[in-house]
Formats: structure tokens, sequence, C-alpha cells
């Protein structure tokens, strides 16, 4: 029998014909990858695709838009000079 091997947020599934699943229940995070923050020990992507640090435990103020970031808005074109973090 022919086995295929997938990485998943679940860590790692030999998947053994079309049934197999990856079910998680009860993950309690300490720490997230980059464009995640830390909240109620879950993982939650950082607002408008920001970032952050990796393996950062911080919440939300972690997040930052880098410098260099362009974007616009109703008055034109505008380029972060600075990382912009998030505030609440």
């Amino acid at each position: 029998m022919k086995r295929i091997l997938f990485f998943t947020a679940c860590g790692l599934v030999i998947m053994r014909g079309a049934n197999a699943a990856c079910t998680v229940t009860g993950t309690v995070y300490s720490s997230c990858k980059p464009g995640y923050y830390l909240s109620s020990n879950n993982c939650i992507a950082c607002p408008n695709g920001g970032t952050s640090a990796d393996k950062n435990s911080g919440g939300i103020t972690d997040c930052y838009l880098p410098s260099g970031t362009t974007g616009s808005d109703s008055t034109g074109n505008f380029t972060y000079t600075a990382d912009c973090h998030y505030s609440n």
C-alpha cells in the first residue's frame, strides 16, 4: 500500500486511503508564528495583512505593518517609513 505523508497544523499524518482525517481539540497555544498574535491561548491573524515576530506571545499590539508597506486611501498613495504597530 502506498503511503502519502502530509504535514499539518496538528502534526504528521500518515494517509492510508481517502478516509484519513486530522482532528484537533483542546489545543492551547503559548506563542504564534509570524502574521498571528496570541489571544486567549489561540493564534489569530493580524489585521489588515500585518505581520508579527516569530514565536511571539503578546497580544494584538505585536502586529505591525512593516516599513516600506504601501497603500492608498481617499487622499492618495502612501508608504510607511517605519514599522506601524497596531494599537487598541
